[in-house]
């Protein structure tokens, strides 16, 4: 299964759990509080799609490079309210060598955000070591990040939004009146803070609710509000 479905797959799964606990973190405080706390953003993963009739997705790009654009400026303007410094991932002119150990990092981080959500907040499959303890890593290759960029954390985000399509509506119109419940759109991801000295996972929230809207900018900064709470100071 591609990893975003499955990704999507697992928050669903949280979503119908109703799981009540709030962000994970390690940290109450960042190394250097405030505004000489560097934080670099890793490139975003977001897809937007829309539900057909049959409830199959069907990636939209333009809603995708829209809400894109959308999230990283929120992000922005989130961690400035914030009083942080946030520098934007540029690996363009790292060697050859290093790009993909970064591009390794983000898909590394993918598949632990994914772990985390099925073995921690999903309620189905935890795992009997880790039951008292938060501590996933993406291992300390994370330093080469802070050679390259001089700060302190990573930030990464993974954002999948959904939306009905005019059949889906109607289709969820008529079932209804037979009594049964059709899923509609769903908005499903996850943040996660790493120290970069160490790899470790920090901190990490997830989003997992059905409604929520990346191809606006409002809506969007929204999300991001949420997504970002109880990032430590």
């Amino acid at each position: 299964m591609h990893f975003g479905r499955w990704v999507c797959v697992i928050g669903a799964a949280v979503l119908l759990a109703a799981c009540a606990a709030g962000p994970t973190r390690q940290i109450a405080a960042l190394k250097s509080p405030g505004p000489n706390a560097r934080i670099v953003l890793m490139p975003v993963d977001v897809e937007l799609s829309e539900l057909s009739a049959a409830g199959i997705q069907e990636p939209k790009a333009e809603w995708t490079e829209r809400a894109r654009g959308h999230v990283q400026t929120a992000l922005r303007g989130a961690m400035q309210s914030r009083g942080r410094q946030l520098v934007v991932f540029d690996d363009s002119a790292l060697p050859a060598a290093e790009r993909e150990i970064a591009h390794q990092i983000v898909k590394l981080h993918q598949a632990v955000g994914g772990s985390i959500l099925l073995h921690r907040l999903s309620g189905f499959a935890d795992l009997p070591t880790k039951k008292d303890k938060f501590d996933w890593s993406l291992g300390p290759e994370t330093r080469m990040l802070t050679k390259a960029t001089g700060a302190d954390y990573a930030l990464f985000v993974f954002l999948r939004d959904s939306y009905v399509s005019p059949g889906r509506v109607a289709v969820m119109a008529i079932l209804a009146v037979g009594g049964v419940a059709v899923p509609g759109g769903q908005q499903l991801g996850f943040a996660s803070l790493v120290d970069l000295e160490t790899g470790d996972v920090v901190w990490f929230n997830r989003l997992a609710r059905g409604h929520g809207d990346l191809r606006d900018a409002t809506p969007a900064r929204e999300t991001i509000d949420v997504l970002l709470n109880g990032l430590p100071k």
